[in-house]
């Protein structure tokens, strides 16, 4: 359309008019958009075909590391002289790249999904510092866990038992190369012979020894997890509902044996940064609480860490809340802050938990063996997410295993030792949110703010028309007239 052939009220209709949608648009748009973009990003994460919070639930889509750093008792000849310490030194980090992926999974109608995780190890020598074939010298696990469940058993049995682990392959101590240590596992002569023996009195559940034997490319190792997929409410997204088909793990009495928390890879949507997450940790069969601690910005991405503290590796020495992670009828045997016991966990043997080089515990572990020490910028666990969306933007999750030795004089091998709590390893389970996924996020995060600044633009746009025309209204300059046209208006 020519403009200049446009009469006046013409000119009127078109810069009102549109001055008007602008405006009415740009009024809805700031109004509206937030809600909507909420709907938007808050569909988009839950889990359920077609978004991309279920794709990369489905198989992380980012690179995750578990690192293992080996305790290599130096001086186990000296275990006898209380004047001699347990000498450990660390070797590694022995690195492995970790791949998960959801299989098995069932969605319910009562918005949640039940799935198993399996998860595989891949070597990685160039993040490592050292190779498999590195020898370790460590507590003997097997032996430890024989006498453990024999302690209080009557005389005659113990003898029997003392018998059985002189001249069946019982030892104090064993070297050997680090893969075996880790996943490998290692053919062990009083292993064999407990399987032949075939006794309830003795439960060893495997045939090789190792920490995570006959655990990678497991299927069914950290059991079925039931999550809520947050189709029903946003707010539930991540969260447990039962392990293996219950909602209690069986190991400890409530509240603390409630299955609770989340698996850690998935968090709802607008935390509340004031609050404490909670984690199910499988290794140990319970949660552990997180406190909030700072920020931590990755990627242009502003999250808040959580961390590890004092509460949650105590059995109830400094927080009663803790209690129920101890037998309550043996209390006074529950070990002191920082340190928790995976007995009835981890097949009756006397493994516990705690931050590497038992950081936040009590002094006397530090103090009963040399070569702990504890800091916090290597040591701690956390996890730092970004609240907003709920994206996990960096993870370190970090626990270490021991293993009580104590002296028991009805067994050869154990008699006249030190009692220590034997450090073995510990892990660090890393992972780091990618640029690009970084980039989605951030969009998700301002995808409103996008929206309003456009709505605000379409406002200020409609007010440059309406103004304009105001302006010409007022001064009557809608059309440009000629010398020869005002001389006619004014004669």
């Amino acid at each position: 359309m020519c403009c200049k052939c446009c009469g006046e009220t013409q000119r009127k209709v078109w810069v009102f008019g549109l001055g008007s949608v602008f405006l009415v648009l740009g009024i809805l748009i700031v109004v509206f958009w937030p809600g909507i973009a909420d709907n938007l990003v808050e569909d988009g994460l839950t889990l359920k075909p077609g978004t991309d919070a279920y794709e990369s639930w489905l198989e992380a889509p980012i690179p995750i590391y578990l690192s293992f750093y080996m305790f290599n008792w130096t001086n186990p000849e000296d275990i006898r002289n209380p004047n001699i310490k347990p000498n450990f030194v660390e070797m590694g980090p022995y690195t492995f790249l970790e791949k998960h992926k959801k299989e098995n999974y069932t969605f319910y109608d009562n918005a949640t999904v039940a799935y198993y995780e399996r998860r595989t190890w891949f070597f990685d020598p160039e993040k490592s510092n050292g190779t498999l074939d590195d020898m370790v010298t460590a507590a003997h696990a097997i032996t430890a866990t024989v006498a453990d469940e024999m302690r209080n058993q009557r005389k005659i049995v113990k003898k029997i038992i003392n018998f059985m682990l002189n001249y069946e392959g019982g030892k104090l101590y064993v070297t050997k190369p680090v893969g075996e240590w880790i996943f490998d596992g290692y053919q062990d002569n009083i292993t064999d012979f407990l399987n032949l023996f075939n006794t309830s009195k003795i439960d060893i559940p495997y045939k090789r020894f190792g920490w995570l034997a006959d655990r990678n490319e497991s299927l069914t190792y950290d059991g079925l997890f039931t999550i809520h997929t947050g189709t029903d409410d946003i707010s539930n997204l991540g969260r447990l509902t039962h392990w293996n088909g219950k909602s209690e793990t069986g190991f400890y009495d409530k509240p603390c044996g409630v299955v609770n928390g989340t698996t850690g890879d998935l968090f709802p949507p607008k935390m509340n940064v004031n609050d404490e997450i909670t984690i199910f940790a499988t290794d140990a069969c319970r949660f552990m609480n997180l406190r909030p601690r700072g920020t931590f910005k990755n990627h242009g991405l502003t999250a808040t860490k959580w961390v590890g503290t004092e509460e949650t590796l105590d059995s109830g020495e400094n927080y009663p809340n803790q209690a129920c992670f101890c037998d309550s009828e043996r209390f006074e045997e529950c070990p002191k802050t920082g340190v928790v016991e995976c007995k009835a966990c981890r097949d009756k043997a006397p493994i516990y938990s705690s931050f590497p080089h038992f950081y936040l515990a009590d002094q006397s572990y530090v103090d009963a063996v040399s070569g702990m020490k504890p800091e916090k910028e290597k040591h701690e666990f956390f996890l730092a997410v970004e609240p907003i969306t709920g994206v996990p933007v960096q993870v370190h999750g970090r626990i270490q295993i021991n293993m009580m030795i104590e002296p028991d004089d009805d067994f050869d091998i154990y008699r006249g030792v030190q009692k220590v709590l034997m450090p073995m390893f510990w892990f660090d389970q890393y992972a780091e949110l990618s640029s690009e996924l970084a980039s989605r996020a951030k969009l998700a995060i301002n995808l409103s703010s996008y929206g309003i600044i456009f709505g605000y633009s379409l406002i200020a746009f409609a007010s440059v028309f309406l103004i304009t025309g105001i302006t010409l209204t007022v001064t009557k300059k809608w059309v440009r007239r000629t010398p020869e046209d005002e001389d006619m208006l004014t004669n």
